[in-house]
């Protein structure tokens, strides 16, 4: 199932125009919740991988930065940054970024070492993320032991307070939510799931302007460095970019 949902994008963007820039307005839709991928900050402005990545593509398609607007509601948005799940039908451009799921818990415990000892823990995670425990454990499982969220951030305060466990979400994710509790968390066990980040469009021709866009964050650099701004704790897993679909 789609996590981030592509919308018909009405762009007339000329991507090898080189200095000729867009008159309009770009939105682009994004997760909430998502520590280190996207971050609302006090100002209303927005950072994080996702967000360094939706710029890098917005001028590549002759856009100022001040003409990006960022939205949570993906039903009014021309690109869609973050979509997981396979392509399908879907005009999706990426990936941009090949994570994992994996599993966060407290620095002092170390009852919780691989998958299975989540078996009589309490953990929170969002649905989607949750779904290889459940598949593991079952359905017994899930309503006993998990603690369904919304959003990942909502199971950082639980897990520091001792409410739960584990945290289950993608590996960036976790590091965003380490980093506001410093020295508390640590990864623990093996990646439950692998997941592709995507750049959901809504036509053919926007979805391979996006793709040359990336491609040229690939190679110009830009994509490592932020990899190393962005997602420094998890840089030595993320040394090269993916391989676009």
């Amino acid at each position: 199932m789609w996590r981030g949902v592509a919308v018909v994008g009405v762009l007339a963007a000329a991507f090898l125009s080189g200095g000729c820039g867009n008159a309009g307005t770009l939105v682009v839709g994004v997760r909430p919740g998502q520590p280190g991928l996207v971050t609302r900050l006090p100002d209303g402005r927005y950072s994080g991988f996702d967000i360094e990545v939706a710029q890098y593509v917005a001028r590549a398609l002759g856009y100022r930065d001040d003409q990006v607007v960022y939205t949570l509601d993906t039903a009014r948005a021309d690109l869609v940054v973050g979509a997981t799940g396979p392509p399908g039908s879907r005009y999706v451009a990426g990936p941009y970024l090949v994570t994992s799921t994996d599993v966060l818990v407290r620095a002092g415990d170390l009852s919780i070492r691989r998958p299975r000892d989540l078996a009589r823990k309490r953990v929170c995670g969002t649905r989607e993320s949750a779904e290889p425990l459940v598949k593991r454990f079952g359905t017994r499982w899930r309503q006993v032991f998990l603690a369904e969220a919304n959003l990942p951030a909502a199971c950082a305060p639980l897990l520091a307070s001792g409410r739960t466990d584990a945290i289950v979400a993608d590996a960036p994710v976790l590091a965003g939510l380490s980093a506001q509790y410093p020295g508390r968390f640590r990864f623990s066990g093996r990646s439950l799931a692998t997941e592709k980040y995507r750049i959901a469009t809504g036509t053919a021709a926007l979805r391979d302007q996006v793709e040359e866009a990336l491609r040229r964050m690939f190679e110009d650099g830009t994509w490592k460095r932020t990899v190393i701004d962005q997602l420094s704790a998890l840089a030595t897993r993320y040394t090269t970019p993916p391989s676009l679909d």
